[in-house]
């Protein structure tokens, strides 16, 4: 029995006046809303047995940044598993927050926790939106999964595999080949908890193949994503959040978790 946290696009800034030319007006300074979240997660009435980030922890590639991310993310109450998004600087990420107890920055790698394995692939692209997995990548994966003889498996990345029929999400924010991906991961279905990712700024849940996708928003500011969007546009009602996981034997519970303003 696990129960963790998902959490996803940070964008922690060290710049208190951070505010890129894509923003819409009036957006709040990411680190505000983090602050949020990290005070929603010191109250919360039950204990987590670690949580996932799936990148984009910082807003730029800059070690002030992940300095930044160090200090606000330090007394949270349970292990931190970090992937890095298309945003980040995995060098950084990993040279300010891994130290393989408390914190856990993995690229391409696999952690045990009890019956659990947390496999985390590694899809940020050298900053790109809409990367393409490396062949090295995909065998990596398919070995990766068979090592693991036992357990449940939570497979972690930061952008999405698949397709969803929206265009602009499709074209500009998936994984390119991540069908490829997905056949691997078809193997393994009925052991693969689900595959949990970040990047779209908004939760989702897809079914495929016996795989549950699920994302997770934004702690930040959120997009919405109807059939036919060409292009992305912020959603004025998906408040910043989280997901609450709750592992049963076989079963995956997910339940976004929306914070509390100010």
């Amino acid at each position: 029995m696990t129960t963790f946290l998902h959490i996803s696009d940070t964008h922690f800034s060290g710049d208190p006046a951070y505010h890129p030319p894509w923003l819409r007006a009036g957006s709040p300074h990411p680190n505000i809303e983090a602050k949020n979240l990290l005070r929603a997660i010191k109250q919360l009435p039950y204990a987590v047995d670690f949580i996932l980030h799936t990148g984009d922890v910082c807003a730029e590639s800059l070690l002030a940044d992940y300095h930044c991310a160090r200090e606000l993310l330090d007394d949270l109450p349970a292990p931190l598993i970090l992937l890095p998004g298309n945003h980040d600087s995995g060098d950084l990420l990993a040279a300010t927050l891994h130290d393989g107890e408390k914190w856990h920055v993995l690229r391409d790698a696999q952690l045990r926790l009890g019956e659990l394995s947390i496999i985390a692939l590694d899809t940020s692209g050298g900053g790109e939106h809409a990367p393409s997995l490396r062949p090295q990548q995909l065998n990596w994966l398919a070995a990766a999964l068979d090592s693991c003889q036992d357990g449940r498996i939570i497979v972690a990345a930061h952008h999405p595999l698949l397709e969803t029929g929206v265009p602009y999400l499709d074209e500009a924010m998936r994984v390119q080949n991540g069908a490829a991906a997905h056949a691997i991961l078809a193997r393994h279905s009925q052991r693969i908890a689900g595959v949990l990712h970040g990047h779209i700024h908004q939760p989702t849940i897809s079914c495929a193949d016996g795989i549950s996708y699920i994302s997770c928003p934004s702690t930040w500011n959120n997009h919405v994503a109807y059939p036919g969007m060409v292009a992305n546009a912020h959603d004025p009602l998906c408040a910043p959040g989280y997901n609450l996981l709750m592992l049963r034997g076989s079963r995956l519970f997910a339940r976004r978790c929306a914070l509390p303003a100010g």
